[in-house]
């Protein structure tokens, strides 16, 4: 399963990659996320690894994040892995101008068991959620 779904933040590009950049940023906007366990010695340089600690409608879940590609402020390519399966978030941002940047969300999924049936008919679930980390981050980023 794959989309893409994007934003616009009003601040410059530097601004928005360093505020994605924060290294516990993540807990101020992404809902649900307790804790980041940092498994390298560097966050978000290509091959890092991170744990996330996360509560869901009362349930505990972990996911395991990779950096695959880092290109900032431009671009950056996570690989998460949970006990649904495997997915990838591309983040791209964009300029538009000097006060101006397009965030573009690439998410792809390789779910397993029981989700592998029912991934493909919550699509739209799954958008909406990636949807609501992007307007959390806006609303950060712009603070």
């Amino acid at each position: 399963m794959k989309y893409t779904i994007t934003n616009t933040i009003d601040k410059p590009i530097d601004v928005v990659a360093a505020k994605f950049l924060e290294p516990d940023g993540a807990l101020k906007w992404m809902e649900g996320l307790q804790k980041i366990e940092r498994l390298s010695p560097t966050p978000y340089e290509v091959g890092a690894k991170s744990r996330f600690h996360s509560l869901h409608k009362n349930k505990k879940f972990v996911i395991d994040e990779t950096i695959l590609e880092q290109n900032m402020p431009n671009q950056i390519k996570f690989g998460f892995t949970s006990s649904m399966g495997y997915n990838e978030v591309e983040m791209v941002f964009e300029q538009i101008n000097d006060n101006s940047t397009k965030q573009i969300n690439n998410s792809y999924f390789q779910l397993k068991g029981f989700m592998k049936i029912l991934g493909p008919l919550m699509k739209g679930m799954f958008k909406k959620q990636s949807m609501k980390y992007l307007d959390a981050f806006k609303e950060f980023a712009e603070k």
